[in-house]
């Protein structure tokens, strides 16, 4: 089984993922995939280049940051299957859209080229606003999954939603059974 895993700028929520995705490598091979901005921004959550050295010693292979790399992921390296978390609006938004002009799109399209399951970890404010529309879309799509998600701060962010981390190894296993894991929907969390 080969993973591929590509990793969106939601940087308030990278530390969780990665908690997850260390556990993970000790059980699959992954290969990392980055959006240009987890490969290139220095935020509050930290410089781009520890992010990366971070990545690097978790990825089975050298960490894919570039459309010419994502290319390959479609007919030379064949994945069984994706996992994009976090995943931003904006991603999803372009994916929803068939529009494949970053590394993590274009890796997306490959998988579902070949009919592998794609699972996606959603983290947006804007998810039940503008956004909301295309997570549906891509509801309905065959080989999309996601990992169970719900309001993180329905008080202070009411179009938040954020997946729960700890759920991203049982929606994979669910996935690759051809299942979406349920419930998908979570109770929502006030005021943190």
């Amino acid at each position: 089984m080969k993973l591929l895993w590509g990793m969106c700028g939601s940087f308030c929520n990278h530390a969780a993922v990665i908690e997850q995705l260390r556990d993970m490598v000790q059980r699959w091979p992954i290969t990392m995939i980055v959006s240009e901005n987890t490969a290139q921004l220095d935020t509050r959550f930290g410089p781009a280049c520890e992010r990366m050295e971070l990545l690097e010693t978790l990825s089975t292979r050298p960490v894919m940051t570039t459309l010419q790399e994502a290319e390959r992921t479609g007919p030379i390296d064949h994945f069984d299957a994706m996992i994009i978390a976090p995943i931003t609006a904006t991603e999803l938004n372009k994916l929803t859209l068939g529009i494949y002009d970053t590394p993590i799109t274009l890796a997306a399209k490959a998988l579902l080229r070949n009919q592998k399951p794609l699972v996606l970890g959603i983290a947006s404010n804007d998810f039940l606003g503008l956004s909301g529309v295309n997570l549906l879309r891509l509801k309905q799509l065959r080989h999309i999954f996601f990992v169970p998600f719900g309001q993180d701060d329905y008080v202070h962010k009411p179009n938040s939603l954020v997946s729960d981390w700890k759920q991203i190894e049982a929606a994979l296993c669910a996935a690759l059974e051809d299942r979406q894991l349920q419930p998908l929907l979570l109770e929502g969390k006030g005021s943190q």
